[in-house]
């Protein structure tokens, strides 16, 4: 790091960067928002093939997932978020901004048993990585399916605490092409 970067600009927390008091026992983080934030991590590396296949953060994935559902362990999603946040840089030196959102994704994901918060920073995080590496005239679509698809896996009761406003049904990618049938 140089005297401009911080932690947070160059993507990567070192595992000790916490608060001084904290208690790095205490989990403050959401089974099930954790479990959806790697769903739409998830989503959203799809979109990359191989190159989203990246091995640490496919563990960030892993740990999130097995977290959510009570097999977990919080110290293996803390150190998988890490290395996944260096995954993620790797990606943006390489110049790859899309697939390095779509690997914060998946690092916020697994980071977010400890601050349910990140959940939905990996949510947003995914949409982002979603959308910049959709075609221009695909993105507004590809953006608004996505929060669509993260707001209907969400319970009722923790929708508001996500969304401020239910998303809307996304209009048609502006190159869609429009199907006439013959005689029209």
């Amino acid at each position: 790091m140089n005297d401009t970067d911080t932690p947070s600009s160059t993507g990567v927390i070192p595992a000790d960067a916490f608060i001084p008091g904290h208690d790095r026992d205490e989990v403050n983080g959401d089974r099930h928002l954790t479990g959806w934030a790697a769903e739409s991590a998830a989503r959203a590396l799809s979109g990359f093939g191989e190159q989203g296949a990246d091995a640490r953060v496919l563990a960030a994935l892993t740990a999130a997932r097995a977290w959510a559902d009570g097999s977990g362990d919080v110290d293996a999603c803390r150190e998988a978020a890490f290395e996944a946040q260096l995954s993620a840089r790797d990606a943006q030196d390489d110049g790859y901004r899309a697939l390095a959102t779509a690997f914060r994704a998946a690092a916020s994901a697994a980071a977010s048993v400890d601050d349910s918060r990140l959940a939905t920073d990996a949510a947003a995080l995914a949409a982002e990585a979603i959308t910049s590496n959709s075609a221009p005239c695909e993105q507004d679509f590809n953006a608004g399916t996505e929060r669509r698809r993260q707001w209907e896996a969400l319970p009722e009761t923790l929708r508001p605490s996500v969304f401020a406003v239910e998303p809307p049904d996304p209009a048609p990618a502006a190159c869609a092409i429009e199907v006439v049938s013959p005689g029209q």
